[in-house]
């Protein structure tokens, strides 16, 4: 193997050549730092007249003259009973599993089953009384079909004899 000269420098310990290339570096970035500090100075106030006012939606329908906040209170109430429907739903599905575990040993299939058909047509009653649910909140949407899957799996387990001893 031939070492050659020109790729010794590379590996070579000069500082001499790492400090000139080092310099003119640091200088160019420098000047480019300069540059750009004195840009964003002056374009601030520009860019401050661009970004929306501050408090949300609220503050800028008070600058157009618009009550936006009323038009968007009812989707916000209706979402939150929806999510209290939601959340008395898991409230039954604890209930559902305790009557299938038995507190005695005994499983209460006729209780189960009862408390099954109440999650189910809860479901279908959201689902009824929200049919653009999806539109206005994809999360809870999927929330509310997550519930009807595991209920009409439930009822498949329940006809198919899953729960008898």
């Amino acid at each position: 193997m031939k070492i050659h000269p020109d790729q010794l420098e590379g590996v070579r310990p000069d500082s001499l050549s790492q400090t000139n290339k080092a310099k003119p570096a640091s200088t160019a970035f420098g000047d480019l730092l300069t540059q750009e500090v004195a840009k964003s100075g002056t374009d601030t106030a520009k860019t401050s007249a661009l970004l929306p006012p501050p408090g949300g939606l609220g503050a800028l329908s008070a600058l157009m003259g618009v009550n936006a906040v009323e038009s968007v209170a009812p989707t916000q109430q209706a979402e939150k009973a929806i999510m209290e429907k939601v959340e008395n739903l898991l409230d039954k599905w604890d209930q559902y599993a305790q009557n299938l575990q038995g507190s005695s040993g005994q499983v209460d299939l006729k209780k189960a089953y009862g408390v099954l058909q109440d999650i189910d047509g809860t479901v279908q009653q959201i689902k009824g009384e929200n049919p653009n649910l999806a539109q206005q909140s994809p999360t809870l949407q999927g929330v509310v079909s997550e519930l009807e899957v595991l209920a009409v799996t439930e009822r498949i387990k329940f006809n198919r004899g899953d729960y008898l001893s």
